[in-house]
């Protein structure tokens, strides 16, 4: 298939590492990032514990920044390296980076410490992380950003891509961003009792699965038209073939049972991308390592894809990205297709039967495929799949 939109760069900022290669080799190298919660604001917690992101270096003029944006700010500036983005025109680059919740730990300490130079509410809005990118790499192309909870990332991908095939920009940096492991936060996740309690970390897919554990992390993706990629000899990686949004209707916190809402996700996902099921060669689910989530699911993806596809949960070696999850899983999915090597499944030792998909072999395994599909769904029912395909 030729033209299209195309991928030519990317960037993360991890617990797992503090850029792209990095965060793969933890991946792979099977790297626990969960550590306990230390200070007096966690006092009141049993064993806190959650993964915070790595960075390398934060530029003098972010330090007072929200940490949320600090992680974007080094995503979104190893994409554009990766990118060679400096060859389009400032004006003809657009933005559709977002945050689920903004810089909330900004605003949630903002009387407790010495704010006097300057003001929280700049970081607090979900939009704050692609205003700072613009403004870093002096873009005046369109800007846009999408809080959908933990489908933030994917929403932002569908974006941008909308944005180019409109004409309404060449090139777009693309993803989303988190950081909200503040005692507000956890607590709401840990009076809704979806906190794993197993020390190894979540178990995603498996009988003794019990919950998540929160994370933080970043990242983005340089998005561009085939043909204007190849006009100034971009670097390109992959192709964006696919992808779709939707709602669940359902209910605020809970999927629909039986999974019949993420079917036609996928479908038009496919069908966007004129794809059969058969081609998808990896699935990146959701997989929250939730009772309900990965049983629900499970009946989804088994029910386009019967036993084909493999499937694996990054969530067990990364945490809970919240809303930073959609974008990191969809570079883990890119990084499939130029690695060859298929991600498992992080502490699934004895899977549920009740959970009925492919599972990626114990410590990974190589595998080249041709097509993968990454699935995310947030709270309030909103779902989004995205397919990206080797050239």
């Amino acid at each position: 298939m030729s033209g299209g939109i195309v991928v030519t760069g990317w960037g993360m900022v991890t617990p797992l590492g503090f850029n792209s290669r990095f965060t793969w080799g933890g991946l792979m190298d099977g790297t626990n990032p969960f550590t306990l919660l230390k200070g007096p604001e966690w006092e009141k917690f049993e064993t806190p514990r959650a993964a915070e992101a790595l960075e390398a270096w934060i530029p003098h003029t972010l330090l007072k920044r929200d940490r949320s944006l600090q992680l974007a700010a080094l995503a979104a500036e190893e994409a554009y390296q990766h990118s060679e983005l400096s060859s389009v025109p400032a004006d003809r680059i657009g933005t559709t980076f977002s945050s689920s919740k903004g810089g909330v730990a900004s605003l949630l300490t903002a009387g407790s410490g010495p704010y006097e130079s300057w003001d929280y509410l700049t970081d607090y809005f979900p939009h704050s992380a692609g205003l700072l990118l613009r403004q870093r790499l002096g873009f005046t192309g369109p800007g846009l950003s999408v809080s959908s909870a933990c489908s933030t990332g994917i929403g932002s991908i569908a974006m941008g891509a909308r944005m180019l095939q409109d004409g309404e920009c060449d090139a777009v940096i693309t993803g989303s961003t988190e950081s909200s492991i503040h005692p507000l936060i956890y607590a709401g996740f840990q009076n809704m009792g979806v906190f794993s309690r197993q020390w190894d970390g979540p178990a995603a897919f498996d009988l003794k699965r019990d919950g998540f554990l929160m994370g933080e992390g970043a990242a983005a993706m340089v998005l561009e038209r085939e043909e204007s990629a190849k006009k100034r000899k971009a670097p390109v990686q992959i192709r964006l073939s696919g992808w779709a949004l939707g709602a669940d209707a359902y209910h605020p916190l809970e999927m629909e049972p039986q999974g019949q809402t993420i079917v036609p996700i996928i479908q038009k996902a496919l069908q966007k991308a004129r794809l059969h099921p058969a081609d998808i060669g990896y699935i990146n689910a959701h997989g929250t390592a939730t009772k309900l989530n990965d049983k629900i699911e499970s009946l989804a993806i088994h029910q386009v894809f019967g036993d084909k596809a493999w499937v694996s949960s990054t969530k067990g070696a990364t945490g809970h990205l919240l809303g930073a999850a959609g974008s990191v899983e969809a570079v883990l999915s890119a990084l499939v297709l130029k690695e060859g090597v298929l991600p498992d499944t992080r502490n699934l030792m004895h899977p549920d039967p009740q959970c009925r998909v492919k599972h990626v072999e114990k410590g990974g395994m190589k595998h080249q495929v041709r097509h993968v599909l990454s699935l995310s769904y947030g709270f309030g029912g909103q779902l989004g799949a995205v397919i990206f395909s080797k050239l």
